[in-house]
């Protein structure tokens, strides 16, 4: 009879664990800088502003609306976004790789003020989930 072999990698896992619990235990205990504040409410320009949809090079989570709407900002240029708003929740939204404007009814520009669906595709099942969202404005950075 042969003696059980020990796979190396299983053997180094507790030197490895006790190692990383010992690094935890010296960490620097001196104040940390402030974290950067998370811009929860965007400044949007008070104009009408519109994009054409084939400007569209991408777009990223937004933060909540103030009822819990979900948002999400639309990229068209280098320095330019949009902000969308959901009316009601819309499933997977935050964590969807891609997302779709259908924009049959809305045409090939949208403006301030103006509704779109925004196509997201579930994780699981192969359905996509269609939410209305509207166009709440451009967001222009603010000038220090």
């Amino acid at each position: 009879m042969t003696p059980p072999t020990r796979n190396p990698a299983t053997a180094a896992l507790p030197a490895a664990l006790a190692a990383s619990l010992a690094l935890v235990g010296c960490a620097q205990t001196a104040a940390e800088p402030e974290p950067t504040p998370v811009l929860s409410s965007p400044v949007l320009s008070s104009e009408r502003q519109c994009f054409f949809t084939r400007q569209i090079n991408g777009y990223s989570e937004a933060p909540d609306g103030p009822g819990g709407e979900d948002r999400l900002y639309v990229r068209t240029g280098v320095n330019d976004r949009f902000l969308l708003e959901t009316f009601g929740p819309c499933p997977d939204l935050d964590w969807s790789l891609s997302i779709a404007l259908d924009t049959r009814f809305s045409g090939t520009n949208l403006c301030s003020g103006e509704t779109v669906t925004v196509l997201v595709p579930q994780s699981v099942g192969g359905i996509t989930d269609r939410c209305t969202a509207r166009v709440l404005g451009k967001v222009v950075e603010p000038r220090s």
